[in-house]
């Protein structure tokens, strides 16, 4: 059977509990096995990546207006008004109309996204999303690395010894915004997700 997660768990690695945590648990069940997301270990690394991103499960859009993102022709951002349209969303916070319109290529339908950006503030799309990235990135592997492994990752041109968490958050962000924050959830959620009783785990 495979490893269930409870708006509960969510609430223990957030803090406390949100609007958003029944939603997304039962999404998180119904999409990320088909991920091969499905152990605590790999839970605990996507999780804590996950609250950190949404502000502690509370938000699935950014909370900037997105107008930084106006011109990126590296976002695909080549039509004025898409840093707004296609600012952060998802618990991933997909951004860009490059990024929004893979994801609508990859669901067999072109501009489902890009027509409907809001989609990805719904917890069915948000939790997809984020399992698309992880795997694409390869990013369960990583989660499965003992912690005190050191790894290889190509940051600013540069090759630099990581940790696992590390390696997951700078791929995920782009750097190490939130790095500390990151970790304090990754030590949290192996807390609610590993260090239980095996009765617990359905």
């Amino acid at each position: 059977m495979p490893y269930l997660i409870t708006p509960e768990h969510l609430a223990a690695i957030a803090g406390k509990p949100t609007r958003l945590m029944p939603g997304l648990a039962e999404w998180l069940n119904a999409t990320c096995p088909l991920y091969e997301i499905d152990t605590p270990q790999e839970y605990c690394h996507f999780l804590a990546q996950a609250c950190h991103e949404t502000d502690h499960f509370k938000t699935l859009r950014e909370y900037a207006s997105g107008r930084a993102y106006e011109g990126r022709a590296d976002l695909g951002n080549t039509q004025a008004g898409d840093g707004v349209r296609f600012k952060g969303r998802g618990i991933f916070q997909t951004t860009g109309r490059a990024n929004y319109l893979q994801l609508g290529i990859k669901k067999g339908r072109r501009d489902l996204f890009i027509n409907n950006p809001e989609l990805l503030e719904q917890p069915e799309f948000a939790v997809w999303s984020a399992c698309e990235f992880w795997q694409t990135r390869g990013l369960n592997d990583v989660a499965n690395h003992a912690d005190s492994d050191v790894l290889k990752k190509k940051y600013r041109r540069q090759i630099i010894d990581v940790s696992p968490v590390e390696y997951i958050g700078i791929t995920i962000n782009g750097g190490y915004n939130g790095m500390d924050e990151r970790k304090k959830f990754y030590a949290i959620a192996q807390q609610a997700l590993v260090e239980v009783p095996a009765s617990q785990a359905v």
